[in-house]
């Protein structure tokens, strides 16, 4: 020991541990028109996390076209709602989905340039030629426009040229790819599959995971509902969302829902797609920005749900049977709520466009309170989550008393702060006898018991009217008096 002479200070640790908050985004698996960037910046089958509208043209490119999915993602999240971040999958790779062999000629130049109105073109495939001798225009340039692919070209003969070019191809694109895997030969992940690292990359975690292209297949969304429940190997959990197939009528999805089993809690059924300024954007999307801003706007605490809040959009569709996209105006009453009853989501017209329900899929078979409404699953994850990362810590230490009554003091606190905020009914924790037996002890396999009370959303309200008997005869009896 130092010898000492004087006066000292030191610092010893304290009774409670402050309870870790997490971030909390917003996971796609999609396409996007990323042979708009460069080559170099181009991301395949990685998880990129987007903070802003610039990192996301960085690697994604524009979002002129609305039929890649990531670049809808991108519009309603950075434009329209104004929030972030987004943890985002693109699947899309130009050097296997693409078409070949397109040529347009006799394209007039006369004033400098031409427009293609094409947002699929890669433009390292292009080649463009004088109209009359076919000899190559070496020194053409390319620019991206909102009305497509601009060409500057000076023929040297004439004012016309030709183009050849290849496209990507979205129709090329499939659903296995999207659930995607694990390559032992690489030791990557694909896909889905890739929801393991957001949390080891950026220690944050995903509020909702969308495949909005696939998720109304059978195979996707059971794969996604799978997923939400086993992130990191049962460490956190979120919720999938499931865009109901966009050529079904109303009265159709709850039979498809049944027979294609998307009857899980954790799974959130959209029906409609919505448009705004004439573009179409999935549902799921829509709904994930708006949540988040809620949420954002509550804290980051989930404990309001979406249902009754603006939507950014001006219309609700479907595609007809003659293939053509369709407007939908669904009588609250008697359509939205039947949707409603059944476990879907959708968007109603009343005073402006909103998000309309808050059941999960598993309605309306559902015996337990907690697998009602969205937000009651949203917090029973969002609690969940954030006590498992707190107290990751404490695993394999020496579990005497005084951790035990460490931790449940500090996780009475951080429920208690939940409960004042009005984020939760009531809370608490607490260890019991029942759920931890002396094998149990022995094993080191401890279990806290979280009751939560959550705040029920006002589902509906009715104005009892009473006729006032009482009034009208003191009325009669003054009369005359």
């Amino acid at each position: 020991m130092a010898y000492k002479h004087g006066t000292y200070q030191s610092e010893t640790t304290s009774d409670i541990n402050l309870p870790v908050v997490l971030d909390y985004g917003y996971f796609i698996v999609g396409t996007a028109p990323i042979h708009k960037v460069k080559k170099e910046n181009r991301k395949v089958n990685e998880v990129v996390r987007l903070g802003t509208l610039k990192e996301a043209v960085y690697y994604f490119g524009d979002t002129y076209d609305q039929d890649f999915s990531i670049s809808q993602a991108v519009k309603t999240f950075f434009e329209l709602y104004g929030v972030a971040p987004l943890y985002v999958v693109n699947i899309l790779d130009p050097e296997k989905h693409k078409k070949t062999g397109t040529t347009l000629t006799g394209l007039s130049v006369a004033t400098g340039s031409t427009i293609i109105p094409n947002h699929k073109i890669i433009p390292e495939s292009v080649v463009v030629k004088n109209n009359i001798d076919s000899q190559p225009i070496v020194d053409a340039t390319l620019m991206w426009t909102e009305k497509g692919l601009e060409i500057f070209a000076k023929p040297s003969n004439g004012n016309k040229i030709d183009v050849e070019f290849e496209e990507v191809d979205l129709s090329s694109v499939t659903k296995a790819q999207a659930i995607g895997g694990y390559e032992i030969n690489t030791m990557k992940r694909t896909g889905l599959e890739l929801l393991d690292e957001v949390f080891l990359k950026f220690s944050e975690l995903p509020a909702f995971v969308d495949v909005p292209d696939f998720s109304h297949e059978s195979d996707v969304a059971a794969v996604m509902a799978t997923k939400v429940k086993n992130i990191n190997g049962k460490m956190f959990e979120s919720v999938a969302l499931i865009n109901s197939p966009i050529d079904k009528s109303f009265d159709q999805i709850s039979k498809w829902k049944d027979e294609k089993n998307i009857l899980d809690n954790d799974q959130i059924i959209l029906y409609g797609m919505l448009t705004l300024a004439g573009k179409r954007y999935f549902q799921s999307i829509h709904y994930a920005a708006l949540s988040m801003r809620i949420d954002n706007e509550n804290g980051g605490v989930p404990s309001q749900g979406a249902s009754n809040h603006a939507y950014k959009c001006d219309g609700l569709v479907w595609k007809n049977s003659s293939g053509k996209f369709e407007e939908i105006i669904l009588d609250k009453e008697q359509q939205a709520n039947l949707l409603n009853k059944n476990g879907i989501i959708t968007a109603i017209n009343f005073k402006g466009w909103k998000c309309w329900g808050s059941e999960t899929a598993k309605n309306p078979m559902v015996t337990d309170p907690k697998d009602k409404f969205v937000y009651t699953r949203r917090m029973f994850k969002y609690i969940g989550n954030e006590l498992v990362i707190s107290y990751f810590d404490k695993v394999d230490k020496k579990f005497s008393k005084k951790l035990a009554e460490t931790v449940t003091k500090s996780m009475n606190i951080r429920l208690n702060a939940l409960v004042a905020r009005n984020d939760l009914l009531s809370a608490s924790t607490m260890l019991s006898i029942e759920d931890n037996s002396v094998l149990d002890v022995i094993n080191g396999d401890i279990t806290w018991v979280i009751n939560l009370g959550i705040i029920p959303g006002l589902k509906s309200m009715e104005f009892k009217k009473k006729y006032d008997v009482d009034a009208l005869t003191e009325f009669a009896n003054s009369l005359g008096q």
